[in-house]
């Protein structure tokens, strides 16, 4: 199985963080931004409506290889360590009240 080191903390300091916006029935909608450097992938999300924020990795066979329902948080970040997963693709999954976005990963 993958072995993928996920840590939390404040990373917004150490790369720009452009925000990208869905327009969807004339509201502004934040989509979560990804940024790779690496074999490490960063996850920033501004959660506007302050619900529940889930977060899961999913491998090309559909194993949930992580899973953390984060609540109440204004700012969602995490980082993803794919330095000792097995070569395959992984899907981010995030998922708030209203939406789902999802990031791919690749390890070759």
């Amino acid at each position: 199985m993958a072995m993928i080191l996920i840590s939390a903390g404040t990373y917004a300091h150490s790369f720009n963080v452009k925000p990208s916006f869905d327009i969807n029935d004339g509201d502004i909608k934040e989509s979560p931004f990804f940024r790779k450097a690496g074999d490490k992938l960063f996850l920033n999300f501004f959660n506007r409506e302050m619900g529940d924020v889930q977060i899961k990795v999913i491998d090309s066979e559909n194993r949930i290889l992580y899973s953390e329902t984060i609540k109440s948080s204004l700012i969602v970040e995490k980082a993803f360590n794919f330095g000792k997963a097995e070569k395959d693709s992984y899907k981010i999954v995030v998922r708030d009240a209203n939406d789902t976005f999802a990031e791919y990963y690749v390890v070759k």
